[in-house]
């Protein structure tokens, strides 16, 4: 996937592009049916997949106060688009300069002009162009007068309920994890650098890879079970995940510490990608390290519980 990081400067040229237009964050299964039309029919055709997206989120220029904390990082965004198989990503500055281009002049100027369009793929609520006054109507009309088709996806639902990065940030704000992830069609994403902590973990027994938070959404403080995949690694290995302040030992000290199951080599400075699958317990304030570490203990051994029954689960469904 070759990564465009302002399509007004850009110098590659292109032809027969598919492109799936929207702010993208989180990468949800709305998203996913999107992305994912635009790059089959590149496929069928012997086009090229294009996904149109934002380095930072409109709101940011247009209604800062309101701006919502971003599901995904620009890396987590990077890498789920990266997995969906598209050819180019077009991460646009949203400045107020391009905020005032206006619903024709985007047409014709981006997706004519530069990008050569053969069909745009958006979403049923998608608006766009100055004041955000271009509807999908607007841009099908435009779309004939360049030539280029407009496919408008719809809502994709859980239930009856509409799939949004909004409904998402709301289910993970109220510790609606397994929710998120239905929505999300993956496990909560977090990927970090591991950087080195105060080795309380590693005293303990329980040796943790720790993580900056990053300014975004985050389900609640506590407890985690998940899994963890290290860079220049295939496969993954399971994981208990603290998000939050440690109270105990590192009190306002908020951070991620991950311990990895069965696991004990130097990973500093590496990359790892940590999925929450599912939420174990509330933080607490222990008396002691003693009672903090016989938890800690039976919080390794209730996800490896947990996790045997995944397994078995599973393999009983696949026979």
């Amino acid at each position: 996937m070759k990564i465009i990081e302002d399509i007004l400067l850009t110098k590659e040229r292109f032809e027969n592009i598919y492109v799936a237009i929207g702010a993208f964050d989180g990468i949800h299964m709305g998203h996913r049916e999107l992305i994912s039309q635009a790059v089959k029919k590149a496929k069928e055709t012997n086009g090229k997949s294009a996904v149109f997206t934002f380095l930072n989120h409109p709101m940011e220029i247009t209604n800062r106060v309101k701006a919502p904390k971003l599901i995904s990082s620009l890396e987590e965004k990077i890498h789920v688009i990266k997995s969906l198989g598209v050819d180019y990503l077009i991460l646009q500055p949203f400045t107020e300069e391009f905020s005032s281009m206006t619903p024709e002049g985007f047409v014709e100027k981006v997706l004519a002009k530069i990008l050569k369009t053969k069909e745009i793929y958006v979403g049923f609520n998608f608006s766009f162009g100055k004041g955000g006054k271009g509807t999908v109507e607007n841009l099908k009309q435009l779309g004939k007068r360049y030539g280029i088709i407009t496919n408008i996806i719809e809502p994709v639902r859980i239930k009856e309920q509409i799939i949004s990065s909004t409904f998402i940030r709301e289910m993970l704000a109220t510790g609606n994890l397994d929710i998120a992830n239905r929505c999300l069609g993956q496990p909560f994403l977090i990927i970090g650098e591991v950087i080195h902590g105060r080795k309380f973990g590693r005293i303990m027994g329980f040796p943790t890879a720790n993580l900056k938070i990053l300014n975004k959404i985050y389900p609640p403080f506590g407890i985690y079970g998940g899994k963890v995949k290290i860079e220049g690694e295939k496969d993954p290995w399971h994981a208990v995940i603290n998000i939050g302040k440690n109270p105990t030992l590192k009190p306002d000290e908020r951070s991620i510490e991950v311990h990895i199951l069965d696991f004990d080599k130097d990973i500093y400075g590496k990359k790892i990608y940590v999925s929450l699958i599912e939420f174990l317990r509330q933080e607490k304030k222990f008396n002691s390290m003693e009672e903090l570490k016989e938890t800690i203990k039976n919080d390794v051994l209730n996800w490896r519980e947990k996790v045997k029954g995944k397994e078995n689960g599973d393999s009983v469904k696949n026979r």
